[in-house]
This record gives C-alpha cells, sequence and structure tokens, in this order.
C-alpha cells in the first residue's frame, strides 16, 4: 500500500501485428498484436469489451487490458499461467513484468497471461484529478487525504458505477479473458489480495482451474485495516529479536527496540521539519515527521526484506543523531512505489471489508501495537463510496482438492503466515512453505520460482524440492551507511 492508505530479453515467436493468440484451440476468439509491457518485456496484446454491469444489457462498456506472454515452445501446454495482483489496486501487466524473465523454465511450456483489473492500468482505471497530481504535498493532514480521496470517489462516479468494481466483477472478468484466449483451464497465481481473487475464481470456476498457487495469502478471516496493527506489531517485534539474536546488529544497536519506541514518543510532542531530495522527484521537500507518520513508514517498510535490512541504522540515525533523512526516503520511496490504483482500492475494500469493521473491535487491537489505528480512516473515506448489499461468497472458506502451493514469508506484517493455514484447513490437496525472516510476496526470494515452476509443471504438491530453500537468509543488517558487514 502506499503512503495514503498505511498504509525484471527473451525470444517471442515470429508473428504479425493482428494475429491471434498462440493458443490453437478453436474457440480462441481474441486477436493480439505485438506490443511491450513494462520492463521492455514483448509480448501479445490485446482488449475484450465487458460490461460495467452484467445485469444491465445496455450497461457501460468496459476494456479490459490482456498481454500474453506466449510460451517459447512450438507445441506449448495447453494451460497457461494467469497472474492475478495484489493491492487490490495494482496492474497486472506493470507489477508482475519484472517476474518473467524469473520464469523462464515455465515459460518454456505455457503462456503467460496478465489481465489488468478492471479499474487499474488500462483496464478503464479508476483515475481522477484529486489523486494524479506529482506535486503532491507529502504534508496533508489525515483529514485533508480523507477529504481528496472522498472527492475522487464523487468524481469517478459520475461514469462509473463504483458498485460493479468488487472481486466478485473481477473474477467474472477473468473467465471471460480465459474465454476469449480459448483456454480450456488455467494455472491460476495470485499474490496478496490476489489470493483472494484467485480463491473466489477457484469458488466460482473450479473445472477451470488446474493448479492455483497462493503467495502472501488472504483468508476469509482477514479483514484489511481491521488486524494490521496486530500483524505489524508480530512482525515488528520478530524484527527486535532478529537483530538482538544477530551478533552484529545487536552490538550495533544493541537498544533497538527502546530506541525506536522512544523515538515515537519524542516525535509524538514534537514533530520534526526535514529538508531532503525527494528519492523520485530529485526537489528538494519539506516534510513534518510526526510518530504516526514514522510508524506508518516503518509499517510499510516491513514488506520488504530488503528494506528490512536498513530499519535498524535508520532507527539508529534517527535517534542518535537526528539524522530522519534516511528513513524518512526510504518511507517515501516505498509508498509512492507500490503504483496503486486508490479509486480501485476503496472501491473493493468498502464493499468487502468495511462493513465487517467494528471500531470498537479496532481499537482494541491497536492498543496491543506500536501503531495506529487505521480502521477509522478508511471507514471515512468509505462515507464516499456506495454501500454494496452483496460482495459474493468471498468470506466462506474455499473446500477443493485442486492443487495448491501456499507460500508465506515468517516476517510478513500484513498476511503472515496463520492466514495460510487458515485456508489450508479446508484444502485437500496442498502444501504449505513458510521462509523465516520474509516478508510479503516470495516469487522473485531466492529459489522459490524453480519452486513454483515445478509445481506448475507436475501439478503435484507432495514431490516438491524445497532443498534450496534451506540456505536462503534474509539481506544482513547495515551496519552504516555503506553497507552491512563484510
Amino acid at each position: 500500500m502506499n503512503k495514503l492508505t498505511f498504509i525484471i530479453p527473451f525470444l517471442v515467436l515470429l508473428i504479425v501485428s493482428g494475429c491471434f493468440a498462440t493458443n490453437n484451440d478453436d474457440t480462441q476468439t481474441l486477436p493480439l498484436s505485438a506490443c511491450s509491457i513494462p520492463g521492455g518485456i514483448e509480448a501479445m496484446c490485446g482488449t475484450i469489451s465487458v460490461l460495467e454491469n452484467r445485469s444491465l444489457a445496455d450497461s457501460r462498456q468496459l476494456e479490459l487490458n490482456i498481454a500474453v506472454i506466449p510460451a517459447k515452445s512450438s507445441f506449448p501446454e495447453p494451460d497457461p499461467l494467469i497472474m492475478l495482483a495484489g493491492g487490490p489496486g495494482q496492474a497486472a501487466t506493470a507489477v508482475f513484468a519484472p517476474y518473467v524473465n524469473l520464469l523462464e523454465d515455465l515459460n518454456e511450456e505455457r503462456d503467460i497471461v496478465l489481465v489488468d483489473q478492471r479499474g487499474t492500468g488500462d483496464s478503464s482505471p479508476l483515475t481522477c484529478e484529486e489523486l494524479s497530481s506529482e506535486d503532491e504535498d507529502p504534508n496533508l493532514t489525515d483529514e485533508q487525504i480523507i477529504a481528496r480521496i472522498q472527492e475522487c470517489a464523487r468524481e469517478i462516479a459520475q461514469t462509473a458505477d463504483l458498485t460493479q468494481y468488487t472481486t466478485a466483477q473481477a473474477v467474472a472478468d477473468f473467465d471471460a479473458a480465459r474465454e476469449a484466449l480459448g483456454y480450456e483451464q488455467i494455472n491460476l497465481y495470485g499474490v496478496s489480495y490476489g489470493t483472494r481473487a484467485a480463491q473466489a475464481y477457484a469458488r466460482q470456476f473450479p473445472q477451470r482451474v488446474r493448479t492455483m498457487t497462493l503467495d502472501a495469502v488472504t483468508s476469509p478471516e482477514l479483514i484489511l485495516f481491521l488486524q494490521m496493527p496486530r500483524d505489524g506489531q508480530r512482525a515488528l517485534e520478530m524484527l527486535f529479536e532478529r537483530c538482538a539474536a544477530d551478533a552484529v546488529c545487536n552490538e550495533a544497536y544493541p537498544d533497538f527496540a527502546a530506541e525506536y519506541e522512544i523515538l515515537l514518543e519524542r516525535l509524538a510532542e514534537d514533530p520534526q521539519e526535514i529538508s531532503l531530495i525527494h528519492p523520485q522527484s530529485g526537489k528538494e521537500i519539506q516534510y513534518t515527521l510526526t510518530g504516526d507518520r514514522l510508524a506508518n513508514m516503518v509499517y510499510a517498510l516491513l514488506y520488504s526484506t530488503d528494506l528490512v535490512s536498513l530499519l535498524p541504522l535508520g532507527i539508529h540515525e534517527a535517534y542518535e543523531n537526528e539524522n530522519y533523512a534516511p528513513l524518512v526516503t526510504q518511507g517515501i520511496l516505498v509508498g509512492e512505489g507500490a503504483g496503486m490504483n486508490l479509486g480501485l482500492l476503496y472501491a473493493v475494500t468498502c464493499a468487502e471489508d468495511a462493513p465487517l469493521i467494528d471500531l470498537a473491535e479496532a481499537e482494541e487491537i491497536r492498543r496491543e501495537a506500536l501503531f495506529p489505528l487505521r480502521a477509522e480512516f478508511f471507514l471515512d473515506v468509505c462515507q464516499a463510496y456506495p454501500h454494496v448489499t452483496s460482495a459474493g461468497n468471498i468470506r466462506q472458506p474455499l473446500r477443493t482438492d485442486i492443487p495448491v502451493l501456499l507460500l508465506s514469508g515468517d516476517a510478513d506484517p500484513v498476511t503472515p503466515p496463520y492466514y495460510a493455514d487458515q485456508v489450508a484447513e479446508n484444502l485437500a490437496n496442498s502444501e504449505h512453505i513458510v521462509v523465516p525472516g520474509f516478508g510479503h510476496g516470495l516469487l522473485g526470494v531466492g529459489c522459490m520460482s524453480k519452486i513454483f515452476s515445478q509445481f506448475v509443471s507436475t501439478g503435484v504438491t507432495s514431490e516438491l524440492d524445497t532443498a534450496c530453500l534451506e540456505k536462503l537468509e534474509p539481506p544482513p543488517f547495515f551496519v552504516d551507511l555503506s553497507g552491512p558487514e563484510a
């Protein structure tokens, strides 16, 4: 999630513009043409039109953006890999392009298909002027941010029916894309919110799913913006413990946990005015750092295992030397690098999560954590979004014998392993891999892409070769600004 919400050449078959998908199924109807998606990945792209509201014949038409990275083999397997992005609000063509090179073995035999979820990327995005400024003030208060998002919702609602941007509608779109491309069965990969969408797809179209991989798993019990302080606190305490158990980190920062708590208190009483160079624009900006803003930044940084290695140093620099710039720069960079469409984020979550939030319960959860209450912020935003009477059956457990691979980073601050355990209770054919010390999303970690490709290739959960994970460790902690100890 970004700061407003808590907040990687390969050969392509010889093709000509206007040709059809590489699948030979006679039901294929979608013309595709050569294109390049983010990262310079060559693909075949096309669009399909779907009704915004499928119950109304005269409903507005939405254009869904689809990219296919064709299998390299002349005789590909008939079932592609379809990858579902997180958020909700991230576009698959942008998020997954860096992973294509990691999936070369899988892509040898199978197409990789990326569909931008409705409301994201180039699929009729829910964008507005209020949240599109490149010069956005980083010092906006919560009240100002809420007002901007609410105004955005009102602007979008002039042309879009915001009740039609739920997981259930997205799932129907994904199946329409499958049908248009002529695939009988598919292999699903979902990350973060994409695991919610993948489970919903498997409930609705079980006969279409050959395998399913859930990475950073959401269970029906996870309500966005409710349990986040508790789950973030768990990840933070694991970081404190890992630093204390690491000889280098403990020697450099023996009071890491205490320094962080004192820093939060200090900033709550005396916010700091910081001058720094914006990590993306290169412009000098003035930033007011408060305790809550620091906590939100730390929460966002806990998503990334690489950035976690910098946290003890960043906290110590701020505590000991009043040098806040490294920490704030990282926080801003993470927030603005999420690529989130906020209009879609709130359209989905205000329908599917907000109705289940009790503020008294949220406050009780927050009392046990060093993170601020975000549920109230979220519910205030949702006042500008229409109330959806039904968001489908996403809160029902998925009961299936489809082969399912579940992936969890043990130190994930938002989807820790117990959510995957909850999902696995109702799966007849599953394997849950937990990687110690790692955060949110594991496909790009170490040899995980090889294990994933093996699973998709064989469709078998019980014989996965995971020995390579035994040597996998999170990056070493930085001891100064020049890097970790050699």
